[in-house]
């Protein structure tokens, strides 16, 4: 091979070592500011704010209340109807025991989707950190054996030069001719 290649082979080889550098530089980089934000989401993810989780339970606490608002409205209008106060008690207090138990499986709904939504960003953080650390080494690992695949083609182009190969077939010859005549 001419002795061009040889030297685009070993510029190749310093490009992808530079390559390499970058990329390394950039993972240092992005593990900066990136793995301390998935570390956390892993180690300790938010789920819903204090204020999300309040609304949520407030809609809950509303709707219970209007249906026991609704219960003891319609009981009232019940009694009047039929001019018997104690007709609709047995109606509303079941209404009551309906709505108090709705709150309370809405209540405990909201602590499960929080739960689930932790469980999830949790995941979520875990994802990215191995994404990270993925993307990083196999761009390292390329950029590495670019480097090696440019520094085998120098050294072919290297061994196959002819002025090279002319240039130790004369040195032994050299030196068989220098040994001979010292006797040797």
């Amino acid at each position: 091979m001419p002795k061009g290649i040889a030297g685009q082979a070993g510029n190749n080889s310093n490009t992808a070592q530079g390559l390499s550098n970058i990329l390394t530089n950039n993972a240092a980089s992005l593990y900066g500011s990136l793995a301390p934000e998935l570390q956390s989401e892993a180690a300790h993810p938010p789920g819903y704010t204090p204020s999300q989780i309040a609304s949520q339970n407030t809609a809950a606490q509303q709707s219970g209340g209007g249906s026991q608002a609704a219960t003891v409205g319609a009981g009232g209008l019940y009694a009047a109807r039929t001019k018997n106060a104690g007709a609709a008690q047995n109606a509303i207090g079941a209404g009551t025991r309906g709505a108090g138990a709705n709150l309370s499986n809405a209540a405990v709904g909201v602590q499960n989707k929080n739960a689930d939504l932790q469980q999830q960003q949790k995941q979520e953080g875990l994802t990215g950190l191995g994404g990270l650390y993925s993307t990083n080494l196999t761009g390292g690992e390329n950029a590495l054996g670019l480097s090696n695949s440019a520094l085998n083609t120098e050294m072919q182009a290297q061994a196959n030069n002819p002025w090279m190969k002319l240039l130790q077939s004369g040195m032994a010859a050299g030196g068989q001719i220098g040994a001979a005549a010292l006797g040797g």
